[in-house]
């Protein structure tokens, strides 16, 4: 098991620096575009069209890496004025809800990405719009994985800030 918790972590690591390479593509892509228009020479059109695509693949891609590594939006401060008598079993029932509503938006995304497979997309009529559907079936099943192995490892999603840590 461990072998394959190593394979999936190296996956979770490839597709963040993945993620993190898209977003300076984007910046010189639109730099270029904007200085194309205002020169008016050698201007493309996909600029747009791609930069809403790259916007969409790099959270996504990302999205997975930022669960393993407890960087998500959560409820430290609420977590730290609860009893870990508590706190331990709602925390539990949380992970397995997110578990299980990743894997429904899996289960529902990845019929409408075959769906689309082949239809254009008509904002930029040089890609399909399974484009658009591949990257949240990527993200919601690898979430799916991340939340199961922090119920199977008994492992917490907060990174143990103390109430004295806490800014509020």
């Amino acid at each position: 098991m461990d072998r394959f918790w190593h394979g999936f972590d190296r996956l979770l690591n490839t597709l963040a620096i993945l993620a993190a390479l898209i977003i300076p593509f984007m910046f010189v892509s639109i730099v270029y575009d904007v200085t194309t228009r205002t020169l008016r020479v050698f201007q493309v059109n996909w600029v747009v069209a791609i930069t809403e695509y790259a916007l969409l693949y790099s959270t996504a891609l990302a999205a997975p890496w930022l669960l393993r590594e407890k960087g998500h939006v959560s409820m430290e401060a609420l977590r730290t004025l609860v009893p870990q008598s508590i706190s331990g079993p709602i925390e539990k029932i949380v992970v397995f809800l997110c578990a299980v509503a990743c894997a429904i938006v899996t289960v529902f995304a990845v019929p409408i990405t075959i769906q689309n497979i082949g239809v254009g997309d008509m904002r930029a009529n040089f890609l399909d719009r399974w484009l658009l559907f591949v990257p949240v079936v990527i993200c919601f099943a690898l979430c799916t994985v991340q939340f199961t192995r922090v119920l199977i490892t008994g492992d917490s999603l907060y990174k143990g800030i103390t109430s004295d840590q806490e800014s509020l």
